[in-house]
């Protein structure tokens, strides 16, 4: 079983957290429609980051995975260029 926790935050401020426990095959239903959901909601600036929280690595380093607009809670963020248009 993997389980993780997912938060959206929207300027430092957490707006939402739930709590998923599934087998690997239940995951891969599942992510697509989070990762639709999730990137709609940054690209019309609803939020400005995501935390994906793997509940069971002990190792904090390898913990979290974080994406978004907004740096400043992100560890070593690098910048990511959707488009010609952003360079």
């Amino acid at each position: 079983m993997i389980r993780l926790a997912i938060r959206g935050y929207a300027a430092g401020v957490v707006q939402f957290e739930y709590r998923l426990e599934s087998d690997e095959n239940g995951l891969k239903q599942l992510l697509p429609g989070l990762a639709e959901k999730h990137g709609l909601a940054l690209a019309e600036h609803r939020l400005h980051m995501i935390e994906i929280e793997f509940l069971d690595e002990p190792n904090p380093n390898e913990r979290f995975f974080r994406f978004g607009s907004d740096p400043s809670g992100m560890v070593m963020p690098i910048m990511v260029i959707l488009a010609k248009e952003d360079l």
